[in-house]
């Protein structure tokens, strides 16, 4: 709840008049105005981030570390905003699931208790809903009290899949019908997640035409598409669509609305107002991520069942937690004036809000989450030898000496490539991967100890020539002053290292693993390849600024959201599955085929 001070007073007096103002004059300017109005709230790509996580913004001219998230802070401010209203829908955009421990241990199932307990009207299916295959996605459904929905997934009669999910529920709130289409990102989810071969995926725009066509039939008129399919296609995708009327969208994790006053960026209105192929108004929305904001949208509509207007806010949900470093360089909460003056913004502002916990949902959760803590202990599999890691071969690290360097960065690696379906090759930062993993058994606790940091896997197209530059790069960073932590490591691809050779000459002899047949070849300087790394590195930092150049040139990579940490996990266990020890990769394998240390470093 907003603190009751006297900045929040007055925010909440110039609300009121503002609203009563808009609420007058567009009574005066429409007499034929119905006054139908829904009002939707909404989340999508929690992704199972159940507990609330710390981020850096901007308040008062200070970066300050707050919390964001926590789903028992995102139970409890649904729940007041459905209050709001009688004429509530609450949706979820899809990717509820896969990207922490909360999913390796239980398998949607903390995902589906607190689900339904929050009590969502529907649900898109997201691409990774498809991670573990039809058979979690079908459990899943069955967990869930909500209807699940995508019109452009069709399963094939008698599998898995069938009847288990619907194209489009049809709602009544205000005496209206109001139909939800749902939709799922086609590519995305058959290249990169793992559906079966008995589900077709249609087109998303001729998906759509069928059932807008299909509510058209019954009487519908307001149509809602609940989609998993991204911010800047949906807005493209709105044009060549009639009578669509409002998108509550995911997949891109994309922040709408005004945060300049926090120092957050944004990509757009909020809500973003397009037009489809009638040229009526579409409203369409998104919810940035991991439960840190809850989307808050009012729709309005005129008697033809057209869009009027449509107004709200997607609200930041904040703990009452705000660090600041001290003279010493150490975070400490703040206090006196300097934390009277961030509960004056956060008052003055409509959406941020510092949010209690929902008591029913914390139940449910600390259930699980106590059994985290004590899974984290739980053995995955088992090393049969030590795993050793220095950043730089042939230097020490951690009293580590090995003359090909590290023996777990490129394991790390080849985990990142498994689990990125689509790759060609992958590239890890030495530094990314922190500790080695001694001969014996591994725990989940080790993985997030050996990958600590909150990095998923991002995917970028690249041409021959220019992984041969990012490699060169990372090494000439390291000569530049740079962190060790910039050496690369990579798996499916091997290359020479002479350090004697000046920038642009240390990396030679690349060869590229072919993923079906397993035979390695020279990477060529003109061929297209799909590099799969950590986002960290994708964004251009610890030296790998070619990553960054090459998505500013031809456009962003895709950032597939699956936890770093996790794919190590899956690695392992599938090690374990098949009855094997996690080894040092043959050196057929290994990244490092020739490293000549030179005299500068």
């Amino acid at each position: 709840m907003k603190k009751v001070l006297p900045a929040s007073i007055l925010r909440v007096l110039i609300f009121a008049v503002i609203a009563a103002t808009f609420f007058l004059s567009g009574c005066a300017g429409d007499s034929d105005s119905s006054g139908k109005s829904i009002k939707i709230v909404h989340v999508n790509d929690v992704h199972s981030h159940l507990d609330a996580a710390t981020y850096d913004v901007t308040l008062d001219n200070e970066t300050t570390r707050i919390e964001l998230g926590g789903i028992e802070k995102v139970a409890q401010k649904i729940k007041e905003l459905r209050q709001q209203s009688s004429n509530t829908l609450v949706l979820h955009a899809g990717d509820a699931v896969q990207g922490t421990l909360y999913y390796t241990l239980f398998k949607g199932e903390a995902d589906a208790e607190v689900m339904n307990e929050i009590g969502f009207d529907a649900m898109a299916i997201g691409n990774h809903e498809f991670d573990d295959g039809d058979e979690f996605l079908s459990g899943f459904i069955d967990m869930l009290d909500a209807p699940v929905i995508s019109s452009n997934i069709v399963p094939d009669a008698g599998s898995l899949l069938d009847g288990k999910f619907s194209p489009y529920v049809i709602k009544e709130v205000d005496g209206e019908k109001v139909g939800i289409i749902g939709l799922t990102v086609k590519q995305k989810t058959v290249e990169s997640s793992s559906p079966s071969d008995n589900l077709t995926f249609l087109d998303e725009a001729e998906a759509l035409q069928i059932y807008v066509d299909e509510l058209q039939g019954k009487g519908v008129e307001m149509i809602v598409v609940l989609s998993h399919y991204g911010y800047s296609k949906t807005k493209e995708l709105v044009k060549s669509i009639p009578a669509i009327d409002v998108v509550v969208d995911g997949d891109s994790h994309t922040l709408l609305g005004d945060f300049d006053y926090l120092g957050l960026s944004n990509s757009g209105d909020y809500p973003t107002i397009a037009s489809n192929a009638d040229g009526d108004k579409v409203c369409i929305v998104q919810a940035w991520n991991y439960g840190y904001a809850v989307g808050d949208l009012t729709v309005k509509f005129d008697t033809d069942g057209k869009v009027e207007s449509c107004y709200g806010e997607p609200v930041l949900i904040s703990g009452d937690s705000f660090l600041r470093k001290n003279e010493e360089g150490n975070r400490v909460e703040i206090e006196g004036d300097a934390r009277a003056a961030v509960y004056d913004i956060i008052s003055a502002h409509a959406n941020i809000d510092i949010v209690g916990d929902n008591a029913s949902v914390a139940t449910i959760k600390s259930a699980y989450s106590s059994q985290v803590d004590e899974l984290k202990n739980q053995v995955i599999g088992e090393a049969g030898e030590d795993l050793l890691h220095n950043r730089i071969p042939g230097q020490e690290y951690y009293g580590v000496s090995l003359p090909l360097g590290s023996d777990i960065a490129p394991v790390v690696a080849k985990s990142f490539y498994e689990l990125s379906l689509r790759s060609d090759l992958c590239i890890q930062n030495a530094g990314g991967v922190r500790v080695s993993i001694n001969e014996g058994d591994i725990t989940i606790g080790d993985a997030y100890t050996l990958l600590p940091f909150a990095n998923t896997l991002f995917e970028i197209e690249m041409y021959g020539s220019e992984i041969k530059q990012v490699l060169e790069d990372a090494i000439e960073g390291i000569h530049q002053g740079g962190s060790t932590g910039g050496f690369p490591y990579a798996y499916a691809l091997r290359y020479d290292v002479d350090n004697s050779q000046p920038f642009g000459s240390r990396v030679s002899n690349l060869e590229v693993m072919d993923r079906e047949t397993k035979t390695w070849s020279s990477l060529e300087d003109s061929e297209m390849y799909v590099v799969v790394t950590n986002s960290y590195t994708a964004a251009g930092k610890d030296g790998y600024t070619t990553f960054g150049t090459v998505q500013e040139e031809r456009g962003p990579g895709v950032d597939t959201y699956l936890d770093y940490a996790m794919s190590f996990v899956a690695y392992v266990e599938a090690r374990e599955k098949a009855g094997e020890e996690v080894m040092k990769l043959p050196a057929a394998e290994h990244c490092i085929k020739i490293y000549t240390a030179g005299t500068d470093w």
